[in-house]
Parts: structure tokens; sequence; C-alpha cells
């Protein structure tokens, strides 16, 4: 039987057709299976930890096969990229969008970003956990994750800081120092947070984080 004209030149017409079930496409399949893998992580390194979490029991709680593990992720450290990236992203826009949605004075921007960040990690501790302690150490692939993160938030606002710089309500002088000292502080101070011995919580660090950010730009400003 001859084939339809340009069908041996189509990439996929030698490629059998996948193949659902239940009236799911194999698609939409995998993508279910997909997030319910990267649910287990979150809830499974956010609690009992990376290193005490193998692949098998992630199977488990996200009720796959281990085939279909290997389908979506090429080992479990490429799943805890995963989440981590996806977690610090919906942070990283509850920042963007703190810092470009406040107009008044220079600290209530900052104050803003700094709340939407502990907001966006805090509510839900397993976020906290698994972008701060379960990170680190893994392997040099997650700590290059982890450094692009970390600058790409200090870069946020160290851009703010200019930004108040060019319209005269700080001065002109390199904030980058500034900036990764106050992500570098985040990150401890979740941390911190994170164990109860401290006597951290949310809205104690916001109050104190507003007064010291208060005070470092009230330092800054120019004299009038």
């Amino acid at each position: 039987m001859s084939s339809t004209p340009g069908e041996k030149d189509r990439p996929d017409a030698a490629l059998p057709k996948r193949r659902g079930y239940g009236g799911r496409s194999a698609d939409e399949l995998a993508a279910e299976r997909r997030e319910r893998l990267m649910q287990a992580a979150l809830e499974l390194f956010g609690t009992v930890g990376y290193a005490a979490t193998p692949t098998e029991k992630l199977c488990a709680v996200a009720r796959v096969t281990t085939r279909h593990f290997y389908e979506q992720f090429r080992d479990r450290e490429a799943l805890l990229l995963a989440v981590f990236e996806q977690v610090m992203q919906e942070t990283r826009l509850r920042v963007l969008a703190a810092f470009t949605e406040t107009e008044a004075a220079p600290a209530a921007g900052l104050i803003a970003a700094l709340e939407a960040f502990l907001e966006a990690q805090l509510d839900d501790p397993r976020r906290a956990r698994l972008t701060t302690m379960e990170v680190l150490g893994v392997s040099p692939r997650v700590e290059a994750a982890r450094n692009a993160v970390i600058t790409d938030f200090a870069q946020m606002a160290e851009a703010y800081a200019n930004a108040l710089a060019a319209s005269g309500r700080l001065p002109a002088r390199n904030y980058r120092v500034l900036a990764f000292g106050l992500v570098g502080a985040m990150h401890e101070l979740q941390i911190a947070c994170l164990e109860p011995a401290n006597g951290l919580d949310r809205e104690t660090l916001k109050e104190e984080l507003a007064f010291i950010v208060q005070v470092l730009l009230a330092g800054a400003a120019p004299a009038r």
C-alpha cells in the first residue's frame, strides 16, 4: 500500500501513538504523574529530608512506578532541583510584584518585598526547609542552581536600590553588598525560624526586619 505523499518525511510518521486510559491522553497522565512526584518530593524532602528519602518512597507516596519516575526525572537529584526551582520561581514572582507595586517611601518597597518573601516561604515550612537546608551540600549541580537563585534575588534588590538612587531618594553608591547581605540574611533567618528552640516566628521576623530596613535607609538617605 502506498504511503500518503510526504508521510515518510514526517519525523513522527513511524512512531506509535502513545495511548492513555480512563478518558485521559498519555500526555495528560504523564503530567499528572509528574505533578504527584513534585508534591511527594515537597512533602518528603520538606519533612523527613532529601537524604532520608529513597526513590522507592517517593514513588510509593506519588502512586507511580519506578519506570514512570524515570520517564519524568533522570534521578532523585533532578526531582529536587525541579521542586526547588518551582518554589523559588513562585517566590520570585511575589517578591517582584512587591517591588513594582509599592510606590511609597523608599523603605516601604523593600519591607513589602521581604514580607512577600517570608510569606511565600514560611506559609508552608516544607518550602523553607527544602530551599534552605535540603539543597545544601547535595552536589555541584544543585549548588550552582542555589547560587543562581541567590544572585537573581540580590540583583532584584540591587535594582530597586539603584532605582531609588536614580530618583534622588538614596545616594548613588554600590548597593550590591547590601543586596547580597539581605539575601543571605533571609536564608539564615528562615533556618532560624524553622528551629522552635530559637523562639522566632514569622511576625517577629517581619517586625524586626522592617525596623532594620528603616534604620538602614534612614541612615543612607541624602541630607536635606
